[in-house]
């Protein structure tokens, strides 16, 4: 028989005469799994339901000396119990320690709390100071510290909470591993430049603005802008970044701190883990990390070569030679900070012929004989530049551990007539490459953009049904008083703000579906059909032909192009 003495009495600063009760409900993976899709709408209610059906009959059958009574309802959607950093949890704990809180009811523990060590640190010593104690009751453990301290039985029941947690995290663990490998997308958020099928949350789509953002990061990328200076042109132009376009797409995305209108700028990071991510390729690289146990902090990194990659899952924004030419790229090129106006066609690409270290280009005058001044850009070897001036005056030991090369300059001028010659000697009546870009063309999808507008034009007016079913959720729970006015207040403000935005873009989209498509040819596409061969040397045309170019003492220069038995 349970001793019925109560071992302290409410302190709160609102009435001491009563027990001033915090309802707490939450809902996370583990039991999302085993509900259906109505029960799940409803779970966080039916909890508050039950404790406040509870604290009614305590008062009615007089179990306790002070009458219990709810001061607020506290609810966490989508945590786990494993950890206590929970939103709602962390506002309660606050009004513990303030004063405003004696007392807290929960369906059950496990609602409170899955990991036993903390668990212990609360119900032992957080919930037992002298003079504040906080009363716990989980209704379904029937357990109420108001009358016992912890005891063994709670102990254990603590250990089987948390093992069933960890044995939860197992299966979802596998099953999510079982959805990567078939090709299904389990992140929390969709990448930049998609957004999450409405029909099928795995399934990722093209969001016709970011995407277009991703193609132009992409494009002044490989025509030879530094990452530094692509972040630089997308800020001054008001793009905003990553996470103020999900904030503005009023995902359930949290920033990590939040961002003011002077923050909303790219970084050099940003832009870079866009051009290393294969998943604009229509590739899906998943389970990159691994949580090992439940409790554990950080996930773990993943060996590469366990990474689950699977093709042609989704629509791709940039082709997979575009994506290959940009990682090819960034490996050739470092602590770049090529400005727009200062674009060499070669960058990445020209090496010493007999050190094998990059070639580095320089500006230079030239003053004619009536007195016009020229710029002309040359490139020399990068060890001659960095070493030859420091090797001067020192001594011959010291000299000899600096590694020697010579000048090896060669004009920008002269080596692109050496670079044009030699591909249309290759090429002499230009056929071969007319039939390479004849086929990279078929493999381009007719009126892609057409249809990916439509898609999203559909998705959004799907989101807005979506929002107006919410608030007229939200303006139910109101009426039945789970929100205050406040609370609805604000959730109505932020659903309708959502929906306006969502139709403002339905607009604009739908403009953009009315616009004809046009197509965008580059300099040696058009020479190539119109000439039958190369009449001039860009960009493009360099880094789709040229792996790499070695430029030797003696002037030679060695071509090794990305196509074999031509």
């Amino acid at each position: 028989m349970t001793d019925r003495t109560e071992r302290f009495a409410p302190h709160n600063k609102m009435n001491n005469k009563v027990w001033n009760t915090a309802a707490y409900a939450r809902l996370s993976d583990e039991d999302r799994d085993k509900l259906s899709r109505e029960d799940l709408s409803k779970s966080l209610e039916n909890q508050i339901c039950f404790i406040r059906d509870s604290a009614e009959y305590a008062n009615r059958a007089g179990e306790s000396r002070y009458p219990i009574q709810i001061y607020k309802v506290y609810t966490d959607d989508d945590f786990t119990g494993m950890d206590f950093k929970r939103k709602a949890f962390q506002e309660m704990m606050r009004d513990v320690k303030n004063g405003v809180i004696d007392c807290i009811m929960v369906k059950n523990l496990s609602r409170f709390g899955r990991y036993d060590t903390e668990m212990q640190q609360y119900l032992e010593k957080e919930f037992e100071q002298s003079g504040r104690q906080v009363r716990l009751i989980a209704i379904g453990d029937n357990y109420d510290s108001l009358y016992r301290e912890i005891g063994l039985d709670i102990k254990m029941l603590l250990m089987i909470n948390r093992e069933y947690s960890e044995i939860q995290h197992k299966n979802v663990s596998i099953a999510m591993h079982s959805m990567q490998k078939a090709g299904k997308y389990v992140g929390a958020f969709a990448p930049y430049g998609y957004q999450k099928d409405p029909e099928n949350k795995h399934h990722l789509v093209q969001d016709v603005y970011s995407a277009e953002i991703v193609r132009r990061i992409f494009r002044l990328y490989l025509s030879g802008i530094s990452m530094k200076e692509i972040a630089l042109i997308l800020t001054r132009e008001g793009v905003v970044n990553r996470a103020a376009y999900k904030k503005l797409q009023q995902s359930n995305y949290i920033c990590s701190r939040k961002i003011s209108e002077k923050e909303m700028h790219w970084t050099v990071d940003a832009v870079k883990q866009i051009l290393m991510n294969e998943v604009y390729t229509g590739t899906l690289v998943q389970g990159k990390t691994r949580k090992e146990r439940l409790i554990d902090e950080k996930p773990t990194a993943v060996d590469r070569k366990d990474w689950v990659r699977v093709e042609n899952t989704h629509e791709a924004i940039i082709s997979k030679e575009d994506w290959e030419l940009a990682q090819s790229m960034m490996k050739n090129i470092c602590h770049d900070t090529t400005k727009p106006n200062e674009i060499s066609i070669f960058k990445g690409l020209l090496k010493c012929g007999d050190c094998s270290h990059a070639m580095r280009k320089r500006w230079d005058k030239h003053t004619t004989k009536t007195g016009e001044t020229h710029r002309y850009l040359y490139y020399n070897c990068s060890t001659f530049r960095d070493f030859a001036k420091a090797a001067k005056g020192l001594p011959d030991e010291e000299k000899a551990r600096l590694p020697i090369c010579t000048s090896h300059y060669i004009s920008d001028k002269v080596l692109q007539k050496m670079i044009l010659e030699d591909i249309n000697r290759l090429f002499p009546d230009g056929k071969t490459l007319t039939q390479l870009i004849a086929k990279q063309r078929s493999e381009i999808k007719e009126d892609s953009s057409r249809v990916i507008l439509e898609k999203d034009i559909s998705n959004r007016k799907k989101a807005v049904e979506i929002l107006q079913n919410r608030m007229r959720t939200a303006r139910d729970k109101y009426l039945d008083g789970l929100f205050s006015d406040e609370e609805y207040r604000d959730i109505k403000a932020e659903y309708q703000e959502s929906i306006s935005g969502y139709e403002n873009e339905i607009l604009d989209l739908q403009k953009s579906a009315e616009q004809p498509d046009g197509a965008e040819e580059n300099l040696w596409v058009e020479n190539l059909l119109k000439y039958g061969k190369i009449t001039e040397l860009d960009r493009e045309t360099v880094i789709r032909l040229v792996d790499k170019i070695y430029v030797y003492q003696d002037k030679h220069v060695e071509i090794v192009y990305k196509f074999a038995g031509l």
